[in-house]
């Protein structure tokens, strides 16, 4: 068993097997890691304005991504910037997905910054 703390969003069954693969295993499991995560573009590539809205920051956090958003023909607070998670979320039943936009928030700007 390792000492190191493992994230939390990766099946028990899949860290049972990492933590039991020997070195060469481990090897060939990142190799193959990599290969899935160029096969796919990374979340902020991928991340478009939805229609009525434009991007004005993306952050990758790894298993998501925060998105700022701005509503150029609205007013007010309406017009934003307004913050939500974005995650791929995989179809059940095929090998499909969408991206999943979260509604976080309306972003205060800090004045005295």
């Amino acid at each position: 068993m390792s000492d190191i703390d493992p994230p939390d969003d990766i099946p028990t069954e899949v860290l049972q097997i990492l933590e039991e693969s020997e070195d060469p295993q481990l090897r060939e499991i990142i190799h193959y890691a990599q290969q899935l995560l160029r096969d796919h573009p990374s979340l902020t590539e991928a991340v478009e304005a939805r229609e009525g809205e434009d991007l004005v920051r993306i952050n990758d956090h790894g298993a998501y991504t925060t998105v700022i958003v701005e509503r150029p023909d609205e007013t007010g607070e309406a017009r934003g910037p307004f913050s939500y998670r974005v995650k791929w979320e995989p179809n059940i039943d095929d090998d499909g997905g969408s991206y999943k936009w979260h509604y976080l928030g309306r972003v205060v700007e800090d004045t005295e910054t």
